[in-house]
């Protein structure tokens, strides 16, 4: 995609979306949106998703629409996630690093399956090799194993990472509109950060993509920065529901999450097994080493 390296911000448009199906379209309005990696690098309805969320309580932000306002409202003072639930899901949360187009790309990514690193396409566009690092004994010191891109998607911006780094899997859970959990990930390439998060919206939204796609997104209420691209979105349980990967400038704490749709999607279009179970949850079987090697685009830094 264009990425402007003078502002980090490229125009937005939303429509939100119907929770029984469908969309309401709703003006549009142009955001200052960020991705989340640190080099500039060029870069049907989930049912489960059910109803609307009510009003924040700290609204920071409204969208007109046809229909009324979009609110957007204030991150959650503190995460509402167990601390123990976090150290499991640490272990989960690794560090992208893409090398060989430009400067190093830095992002985020967790494990879908033993074996397999979901992250953000955009944090590895173009790169020659790739690594993860992440914190295999819950002890701050991190591990890197190289990874090679087995999947790799722009128009969803996700990418499938096959590692031999025994990175334990998170499940991925259900979603409710107007839940607390966190987003995590490694703000600036440095430690892992917890950022407190609400899921305010479920909306399509429409970027200078190159090829006209929109992306089912969770507008997020959420203190994100670059280098979290790629991150779970998590809940109070520890279950992914989503992927981050940009935050707007200008209309306070708002990030943006790849829905659990557009996971599930390129999860099963990459060749993976991912089902929904009685409880409503994904269940994801793979076998990695049937995955192939694949391009990871074209570099296009300096265009």
């Amino acid at each position: 995609m264009r990425h402007n390296e003078s502002t980090g911000t490229t125009p937005l448009q939303i429509h939100r979306a119907r929770a029984a199906g469908g969309f309401v379209h709703w003006s549009a309005a142009a955001f200052g949106v960020v991705l989340l990696a640190l080099s500039p690098i060029a870069c049907g309805l989930d049912p489960d998703d059910s109803g609307w969320g009510g009003p924040p309580v700290e609204p920071v932000a409204t969208i007109a629409g046809a229909d009324g306002p979009i609110w957007l409202g204030a991150p959650p003072p503190a995460p509402t996630v167990d601390d123990d639930v976090l150290a499991g899901v640490a272990r989960s949360v690794v560090g992208v690093r893409a090398h060989g187009c430009g400067p190093t790309s830095r992002g985020s990514g967790f494990a879908v399956a033993p074996g397999l690193v979901v992250g953000a396409a955009h944090v590895v566009t173009g790169a020659s090799n790739v690594e993860i690092a992440w914190d295999a004994d819950g002890d701050g010191e991190s591990v890197t194993s190289p990874a090679v891109v087995v999947a790799f998607d722009p128009a969803r911006d996700l990418v499938l990472l096959r590692s031999e780094a025994l990175v334990p899997p998170l499940q991925i859970g259900r979603v409710r509109f107007g839940i607390t959990g966190a987003v995590l990930g490694y703000p600036q390439g440095q430690e892992l950060a917890v950022s407190p998060a609400r899921i305010e919206h479920r909306v399509a939204a429409s970027m200078d993509w190159g090829d006209g796609s929109a992306r089912n997104v969770y507008l997020v209420a959420a203190d994100v920065h670059k280098g979290q691209s790629g991150g779970p979105l998590i809940d109070r349980d520890g279950r992914a529901l989503g992927v981050a990967f940009a935050a707007t400038r200008g209309l306070g704490e708002i990030g943006f999450a790849l829905s659990r749709d557009e996971l599930v999607g390129f999860l099963v279009a990459s060749g993976v097994d991912a089902r929904k179970n009685y409880l409503g949850d994904i269940v994801v079987e793979a076998q990695p080493e049937r995955l192939s090697e694949t391009s990871s685009g074209e570099c296009r830094i300096g265009r």
